[in-house]
């Protein structure tokens, strides 16, 4: 997806947000602002809002110099997020369908995105309203007949906190079916997306292989993946990709599930939706997978 001129009040308003979270000093932060809106015009709209965001972070770290100015508050949503764990398996046990409704949850921990929004309050009661709400995009049947033919599952993860869904997510994906599963996190601290210190918190490490892809941009931007990664990608028999970052730099690839939450206005013109919309989004059946196995 590419960028448009509505990303740019975003792109300020992360750095002025960031460099708040990262330092005290005013005139470091408007160093920052400065520093931010003399590079946008000198990058192209072609990239991928994500590609813009990794510019914006690495000048709010450089010019703070904090490297991870949202540690402590990752660590306050994994916590919260774990605090929530038995309830919200208990609430899928129960449910009529545990596959979907782990879907569904994990897709409502997707509201956990200090890149978009910086105002996430009352985040057990947000998560609940988005679980009960319908998928606006529901390719669902598409993705549990994907599931049940593949062997080898790649899943692309997001924010921390949000975490703690996805794996609830992976224990349902293992319980029905036999599968080989790696969890992808970014490879450096940028806002609030989930590395391997936050999968070792939540446990991740303990039920599937975890590896870091390598970046640190707000998303899975393949080129700048490890080639791990992008050997992994290309073998998958499903790929999974979580929120709205991965989307904006996945979505012209094919084969892959997006599981996101519409949380501004251009994902979710690109959507075809409106703000605050779930989604469970397939390009396509990846490498014709049904075809190979049936």
């Amino acid at each position: 997806m590419k960028t448009y001129l509505d990303c740019l009040p975003c792109f300020l308003r992360q750095a002025l947000e960031a460099s708040r979270m990262a330092t005290e000093d005013k005139q470091v932060q408007r160093k920052v602002l400065d520093s931010v809106m003399e590079r946008l015009p000198k990058l192209s709209f072609n990239a991928t809002p994500p590609e813009i965001a990794q510019v914006v972070h690495g000048l709010v770290k450089d010019i703070t110099g904090n490297p991870d100015p949202y540690r402590e508050t990752k660590k306050i949503h994994n916590q919260i997020m774990l605090n929530s764990y038995p309830v919200i398996k208990d609430i899928i046990a129960n449910s009529d369908d545990r596959l979907l409704s782990a879907v569904k949850m994990a897709i409502a921990g997707n509201i956990i995105d200090l890149g978009v929004q910086n105002d996430v309050k009352n985040l057990e009661d947000s998560i609940h309203t988005a679980f009960s709400s319908n998928l606006i995009i529901n390719n669902y049947d598409e993705f549990k007949e994907t599931l049940m033919h593949s062997k080898f599952l790649l899943y692309l993860g997001d924010n921390a906190g949000e975490i703690v869904f996805d794996k609830i997510l992976i224990e349902e994906i293992k319980m029905l079916k036999d599968v080989e599963i790696v969890f992808v996190v970014r490879g450096n601290p940028v806002i609030n997306d989930a590395t391997i210190e936050d999968a070792e918190f939540v446990g991740m490490k303990e039920l599937v292989r975890v590896i870091s892809n390598g970046s640190d941009a707000p998303a899975t931007i393949l080129s700048q993946c490890s080639p791990e990664v992008r050997k992994l990608f290309s073998k998958a028999d499903m790929v999974i990709a979580k929120g709205q970052g991965n989307y904006e730099s996945l979505s012209e690839h094919e084969g892959i599930f997006f599981l996101l939450k519409a949380k501004c206005p251009v994902v979710a013109r690109d959507l075809g939706v409106n703000v605050g919309d779930t989604i469970l989004k397939s390009n396509s059946v990846r490498n014709l997978i049904l075809l190979r196995h049936i």
